[in-house]
């Protein structure tokens, strides 16, 4: 009889450790799942993603077919004055300081062909920040 038992209570531990390990796995796949990956886009047997310069690009992929360029003015905010080696100017804002930025934006299209789709990169200060796909090209 008491062996009886302590199978059963040992089955039944067995169970919830089944149990407890399905649970994790299933919350690691759902945490996996909210992450979103880095854009790159491949330039023959190159690799371009976000953080690279202007001058890879413009080496790996060559002219893009079209670039539409503007200026973004943007605030960054502190909590406490920012760094004068980096900004000379700012003002106070409620309780932070702010510090007003213009942004040079460029969105480089590489337009391949009615075959493949349309590749959008957008530069701001001539850093990729972001990779995209459009329909395919004409």
């Amino acid at each position: 009889r008491h062996l009886a038992a302590i199978k059963r209570r040992k089955g039944l531990m067995t169970s919830h450790k089944i149990e407890l390990f399905t649970i994790i796995i299933m919350v690691l796949i759902t945490l996996t799942a909210w992450t979103t990956p880095a854009q790159a886009m491949r330039c023959g047997s190159r690799l371009i993603s976000e953080g690279d310069p202007r001058e890879k690009v413009l080496n790996e992929c060559g002219q893009p077919s079209d670039v539409e360029s503007w200026e973004e003015e943007r605030y960054d905010y502190f909590d406490r004055p920012p760094p004068a080696r980096y900004y000379n100017e700012f003002e106070r804002y409620g309780n932070a300081y702010r510090v007003r930025a213009f942004i040079r934006v460029e969105v480089w299209t590489y337009n391949y062909g009615p075959s493949r789709f349309i590749d959008y990169v957008r530069l701001e200060n001539g850093i990729v920040r972001k990779i995209y796909s459009g329909g395919y090209g004409y």
